[in-house]
């Protein structure tokens, strides 16, 4: 069907779906990236700031970072790498790329189970262990129970479907909508 000037019409701005064009797709709901992107923040600052503080702040100056056993470098480096891939996570995470679910996700992992573990780097003594961060008589425990919250939490946003959704959604191009193309030279002026 043509219109009275003989040319086909062309849909407005309110008819997606219609005459051709595709229906525009939802945006998908971006609330467990950014919740995400924020506890990954708050797990980074927490794990980097225990690691400096337990290791250079705390620690007598007579003793070095090779007088520690194996294990306790092992857990520093774990806190180390969980507070450098929760950082850069959360930053790409609130750039909308899917890689920064993947930093979140590593590094929650490697907070949760550097926390998890520790007890057995250190004396292998759980119920000890757990009952004097418990305790919250030292800044380091309260920084501890944080990590222990805070890295399955961020790991659990992290690999939900919706993340990964908003994460991977790529809004398609809005068809433009104008005068029709093809119009006739104008004739007489």
């Amino acid at each position: 069907m043509t219109n009275p000037y003989g040319y086909q019409p062309q849909p407005g701005p309110g008819h997606p779906g219609q005459h051709g064009y595709p229906a525009a797709q939802r945006r998908p709901n971006g609330a467990t990236a950014i919740i995400a992107a924020v506890l990954g923040l708050v797990l980074a600052g927490t794990a980097g700031y225990l690691t400096v503080a337990e290791l250079f702040i705390d620690m007598p100056p007579a003793f070095g970072l090779s007088d520690l056993p194996g294990g306790v470098l092992t857990y520093y480096g774990m806190l180390t790498a969980c507070a450098v891939f929760a950082l850069i996570g959360a930053l790409i995470t609130f750039f909308r790329a899917t890689a920064g679910a993947i930093l979140l996700l590593i590094g929650s992992l490697l907070g949760a189970v550097a926390v998890f573990i520790e007890p057995t780097l250190w004396d292998r003594l759980y119920g000890r262990h757990y009952s004097l961060v418990f305790e919250f008589g030292q800044s380091e425990a309260i920084l501890r129970v944080m990590i222990m919250v805070l890295a399955p939490l961020t790991l659990i946003l992290a690999v939900l479907p919706t993340t990964f959704r908003y994460l991977g959604h790529k809004p398609q191009a809005q068809p433009i909508y104008g005068p029709p193309q093809g119009y006739p030279p104008q004739q007489g002026w």
